[in-house]
């Protein structure tokens, strides 16, 4: 089952691989039908914007001008960064970096277990696509209940929660928009 379900992620990250700052032209992008769209219905957020946080959180190359979110990414102040090609593999650095640091992103949409593990009843789980998005769309559902008014600080507070690091926030939430606009782009 584990390796139907890589594969299927590897091959749905393929299809969604996208351009990451090319011009609009080319294939039509479309989350239709995805995870994506399903999540993002949380809150009434656009999948693009889903996407978008995704790509930001954990981008890898999948070509010389493509790039698409990595379902097995893995950071934490320890070890950094690191995108894992295998559920096998990302199971066992996740145990690694956690016995590290509980402050620890998990999956394609860098869920923080130490601020978001609550959400799920084992970090493991943020390593299958469907509840890391699940749980990356409640999260940020909430940042936008906290932030109604302003839309940059609510996608930044995904990322920086932290009050004392609002200016951080907003410049993460407009790398994010600009990702976002990119995205409703490729689609049209």
């Amino acid at each position: 089952m584990r390796r139907i379900q890589g594969r299927l992620i590897v091959a749905v990250m393929t299809m969604a691989a996208l351009s990451s700052f090319a011009q609009a032209k080319g294939p039509r992008f479309d989350l239709e039908g995805t995870v994506w769209e399903r999540e993002a219905r949380q809150c009434g957020v656009s999948p693009y914007l889903l996407y978008a946080i995704a790509l930001k959180e954990s981008k890898r190359l999948t070509g010389s001008d493509t790039a698409a979110p990595s379902a097995f990414a893995l950071n934490n102040p320890v070890y950094k960064g690191r995108i894992i090609g295998s559920y096998s593999e990302a199971r066992s650095e996740l145990k690694r970096y956690l016995a590290a640091s509980r402050l620890t992103d998990v999956g394609i949409m860098q869920v923080n277990v130490r601020w978001n593990g609550e959400r799920v009843a084992n970090p493991e789980q943020l390593l299958d696509l469907q509840t890391n998005v699940r749980v990356g769309a409640s999260v940020l559902c909430d940042a936008i209940k906290r932030y109604p008014g302003d839309i940059e600080l609510a996608i930044g507070s995904y990322h920086t929660p932290n009050p004392e690091k609002q200016q951080d926030a907003k410049q993460y939430g407009r790398d994010v928009l600009k990702i976002w606009k990119r995205l409703i782009l490729l689609k049209e």
